[in-house]
């Protein structure tokens, strides 16, 4: 029934200044610098690990995928107008000014959700999620993501429109299977810790909304209520299961079958 959904539900679209990549920049150092502080090494590899699959999909794959034929002939899923000039395909001159959009949107943004969610799952298998720190964690995250765009608005540094737009429809079934088959197998695995499966709802929302209210906020997503809380339901939650699964079971099956160690070591958050 997917005709009889709004139509803006299936696109992702971002207005900004281009000074936001630049200021996006200073606060994932910041973040970056913070993580060190607190010696989660850990969350920093695990973010390092994602980040380039994140950027393939994004700035590889989608921008030379086709949209499909629900859009106009030669839509692709991910589309660029920088300085209202539309990026070509190949992307000339504004190769430059696309990679800082594709790394703000994908390699920094890996750097924040990523390693926030290696610290999650951490609290949640310590039986730790809703505690002091973690909340306090989450704020420091909301805290950059909301003074990016304020800041942005602000300071006169670099005024050249962006508009990123992400096409959905055509992946909008294989968001809606990845999230089901994901919990589904969460219920399966974890049937006698119910509230594990919660709680990682939990953290695909929290982290989904920090990410999504900035942006709604400052006017940077032009879009209606009903896609903020699609975005909110289903943007991490679509791949929460997989990695809590693959970090929580997979890797430590495979390491004890190697030999190198039992359970109890590497799982070691």
């Amino acid at each position: 029934m997917s005709w009889q959904l709004p139509e803006d539900l299936f696109v992702g679209k971002r207005v900004f200044q281009y000074d936001y990549i630049y200021i996006d920049a200073f606060f994932l150092a910041v973040w970056i610098v913070f993580l060190l502080w607190r010696r989660e090494f850990k969350a920093l590899i695990f973010s390092a690990v994602i980040a380039p699959i994140i950027y393939a999909i994004d700035a590889i794959l989608w921008w030379n995928r086709s949209a499909g034929p629900h859009y106009p002939l030669g839509t692709h899923i991910r589309e660029y107008w920088i300085a209202g000039s539309q990026v070509n395909r190949p992307e000339g001159v504004l190769w430059l000014q696309k990679f800082g959009s594709d790394f703000m949107m994908t390699i920094s943004y890996s750097f924040f959700a990523f390693a926030w969610m290696w610290i999650m799952f951490h609290a949640i298998r310590n039986g730790r999620l809703l505690t002091r720190p973690v909340v306090m964690l989450t704020l420091a995250w909301l805290a950059c993501w909301l003074l990016v765009p304020l800041l942005s608005k602000v300071l006169p540094i670099d005024d050249r429109p962006v508009i990123a737009v992400r096409y959905m429809y055509s992946q909008f079934p294989l968001w809606i299977a990845n999230f089901l088959m994901g919990y589904a197998l969460l219920a399966v695995v974890y049937r006698r810790r119910l509230s594990v499966v919660g709680q990682l709802f939990l953290v695909g929302l929290i982290g989904s909304i920090v990410m999504e209210v900035p942006l709604y906020l400052f006017g940077i997503r032009p879009t209606s209520l009903v896609f903020l809380i699609f975005e909110g339901v289903f943007l991490l939650n679509q791949g929460v299961p997989w990695l809590f699964l693959l970090i929580d079971r997979v890797w430590p099956w495979l390491v004890s079958k190697s030999g190198r160690g039992g359970r109890l070591q590497v799982v070691s958050m």
